[in-house]
């Protein structure tokens, strides 16, 4: 296994079911996964919230959340999660702090590059 794999079989990950998802091919995981660290959605998804636009913000918050599902990136996943379903529900209230919570999270993904 890969130190990649291992690092984030480490901080709770779902490495087997992401490694499933990509025919035990780590390289090519590796590849995905420095496009998901640097995914243009994280930073629409501020966008979307800065202007209070729920409708883009539950788009890009979405659209993280099911590239990060199929990586298997289980602790950033239940953060995104936390952002779709009250953005889904038209709610803004506490999303920007929500959102810092993710760049938190995600900063620990990116040291792994």
């Amino acid at each position: 296994m890969s130190k990649l794999t291992e690092e984030l079989r480490t901080m709770g990950c779902d490495m087997d079911g992401a490694l499933n998802r990509f025919l035990q091919d780590e390289e090519f995981y590796a590849e995905c996964y420095a496009q998901v660290m640097s995914d243009p959605s994280f930073d629409q998804l501020k966008s979307a919230l800065d202007a209070g636009d729920v409708e883009e913000a539950f788009h890009c918050a979405h659209t993280l959340k099911g590239v990060i599902a199929n990586m298997g990136l289980t602790p950033l996943l239940n953060i995104v999660v936390d952002l779709v379903e009250p953005l889904r529900a038209g709610k803004l209230d506490g999303m920007q702090e929500k959102y810092a919570a993710l760049l938190a999270e995600r900063k620990k993904y990116e040291a792994l590059l």
